[in-house]
């Protein structure tokens, strides 16, 4: 039975009722966002996701089918009703907004500038590192196997290349350890690449119509009989469904392929794999996200939203905050050789000035801004400043991180802003952990946060375009300040924050933890005759 959509507005799409469909949705023709309905015997509400409702301003002939039959058919006026709907990049490319939300420049639309060649050349260049530098054959996968399997070409709504390996190390440490070494030595081939998981990376480079592509790596591997392929798949799987690969044309080219396409198509897609449909959506159950989770972490969690709002923020204006002044006032003039670590850095500005302040400064985020944040040109920092990942989401990583830190020579200060209200509430502890490791030697951490009702909170993610932010009360951070060693010796506006978190308007609040030498006995020395060496 087909749906029968009501009414279109600023909302969404609303339905008569719920039916097992997916559907498409035409904006003056283009294929803006495909999505999948589930059953239901009372009206819904299909809500738009949240970067093509922003996109969503004007007038537009809106067009829905559901397995190419036409079930809604009208001009529909968005937000001011000004000028005509545009689903396109900031380089005029027509995107869509895909099944994870995500806006998409699919290939469709791009063949005549090159990308699709530009995308499978380097993914060829890619399985040749991984080939001739870590000894890995890989292969085509989800998505891009897909194509091949069904017309020898990228699938006109998809967006990138999927490529997989087969892992052999025995344990998520060891494969960890190997996929970083894939990451390496793609590095040293002079290629750019992204660290998503554990198990999981993206290559990325310079597209020829402007933006940036991306290629996925995969590592997959077998427990027993069972084969994991990332964090969607765990199922018994014969070796031979991939072992010894073959050759499947792609594009005009000879690609490794899987030796059973069919096989591993069915275990990612099901048996329907060879029907077209945009917006089929991975769907693996809790034990097998929750298995991957543990394993191989995770650094994607809001990691674009968060990207592109600092993006935005560097964008607006690289002026440093009243906070980072604070700081600095606070510092005083003997600050050659200090190191300030900056944990949520955002937009990069507060680096900006500790530089110009005669500090070292280093920017910890996990989002920092990318190239293409301030209209295709590279955010503007000293060749001084330095910027490194932190992911507080991540026991493992803020381990790693800052024990590295702890390592950096000389006199250290911890600093962070409006961080705190912007991680889950059961991730805060993680910034203390890392300012006691990374003031192992003694020194102090400076903090800011603006407290809010949840109201408050959801209303300020709405007005700004942040992800989502959290009440916090200072009084409850002060515990977690403590378990980590660290004492409190300046606060400024807690009463007002205690309250504003509950019911109260928004009110900021500051504090400045000591942390003492805790370096062993002989460390400390080592580490001052370093320091005056």
């Amino acid at each position: 039975m087909l749906p029968v959509v009501l009414r279109v507005d600023d909302d969404g799409l609303h339905l008569e009722r719920g039916t097992d469909c997916s559907l498409d949705v035409h904006f003056d023709g283009w294929r803006g966002w495909s999505v999948a309905v589930e059953d239901s015997p009372d009206p819904v509400t299909v809500p738009w996701p949240k970067r093509l409702a922003a996109r969503l301003d004007g007038r537009s002939l809106v067009t829905v089918t559901s397995d190419d039959e036409e079930v809604f058919r009208s001009e529909v006026s968005f937000g001011s009703g000004e000028g005509r709907v545009e689903i396109v990049d900031r380089f005029g490319n027509p995107v869509i907004i895909d099944k994870w939300g995500l806006t998409q420049r699919v290939f469709a639309t791009r063949r005549e500038s090159g990308a699709v060649e530009a995308m499978t050349s380097m993914a060829e260049r890619v399985l040749e590192v991984m080939r001739q530098a870590c000894g890995l054959e890989g292969w085509i996968s989800f998505g891009t196997l897909l194509g091949a399997a069904r017309s020898g070409s990228v699938i006109g709504h998809d967006s990138d290349i999927d490529l997989c390996f087969l892992s052999e190390k025995q344990t998520p440490a060891e494969m960890a350890v190997e996929i970083w070494g894939v990451a390496r030595a793609l590095v040293d081939a002079g290629i750019s690449v992204k660290h998503k998981t554990a198990s999981f990376i993206t290559v990325v480079y310079d597209a020829p119509d402007g933006g940036e592509d991306g290629i996925d790596i995969y590592t997959c591997f077998y427990v027993g009989d069972l084969l994991h392929e990332t964090a969607t798949v765990r199922e018994r799987v014969p070796r031979s469904a991939i072992l010894p690969l073959r050759a499947l044309e792609f594009e005009g080219r000879d690609m490794p392929a899987p030796a059973d396409p069919d096989r591993m198509l069915t275990v990612s897609y099901g048996p329907g794999w060879r029907v077209p449909d945009p917006s089929f959506r991975h769907l693996p159950s809790r034990e097998v996200t929750d298995r991957f989770d543990g394993w191989f972490g995770s650094v994607m969690t809001n990691r674009r939203d968060w990207t592109q709002f600092n993006g935005q923020q560097g964008a607006a204006g690289m002026q440093p905050s009243s906070f980072a002044r604070w700081v600095v006032d606070r510092l005083g003039d003997d600050v050659e050789g200090l190191r300030v670590l900056d944990v949520g850095s955002g937009s990069s500005a507060d680096l900006r000035l500790y530089d110009r302040a005669g500090c070292k400064a280093i920017g910890y985020d996990y989002a920092h801004p990318g190239k293409h944040a301030l209209g295709g040109k590279e955010i503007d920092l000293p060749e001084s400043v330095g910027r490194r990942v932190l992911n507080l989401l991540d026991e493992r990583d803020v381990l790693t991180v800052g024990a590295l830190a702890a390592r950096q020579k000389g006199d250290k200060v911890v600093t962070a802003r409006r961080l705190l209200e912007a991680v889950p509430p059961r991730s805060r502890a993680q910034l203390w952990r890392f300012a006691s490791m990374a003031l192992a030697t003694g020194g102090r951490a400076y903090v800011e946060g603006v407290s809010r009702s949840p109201e408050q909170c959801r209303l300020e993610s709405e007005r700004t375009g942040s992800p989502r932010l959290w009440p916090v009360d200072p009084t409850a951070v002060e515990a977690d300040v403590r378990a980590s060693g660290g004492r409190v010796v300046h606060r400024e506006g807690f009463a007002a924050a205690a309250r504003a978190s509950r019911t109260g308007s928004p009110a900021r609040w500051r504090m400045m933890v000591e942390y003492p030498d805790r370096a062993p006995v002989g460390a400390a020395q080592a580490q001052e005759d370093r320091t005056h060496r």
